[in-house]
């Protein structure tokens, strides 16, 4: 994956949820937050997104945590 896909963590972790066609409540609920609006705040850069859910959004879609964090594919 490319810089393409967002400068923010928040834009990058939004793609991966857009691409995989799953609401903020469904993602909510897979990564065992308290809701979809916790999630779009991750999304939003209005909360900061703890190590531990980079650690599970790049489980859950398969990708590197220095993608999710720097936007690299290494």
């Amino acid at each position: 994956m490319e810089k393409k896909h967002g400068r923010t963590i928040g834009e990058r972790i939004r793609f991966l949820r857009e691409r995989s066609e799953i609401s903020q409540e469904e993602l909510a609920k897979d990564l065992k937050v308290a809701g979809g609006s916790v999630v779009s705040m991750y999304e939003t850069g209005k909360r900061h997104l703890p190590t531990d859910l980079v650690l599970a959004y790049s489980n859950r879609f398969d990708v590197t945590t220095d993608w999710i964090i720097k936007g690299d594919a290494s």
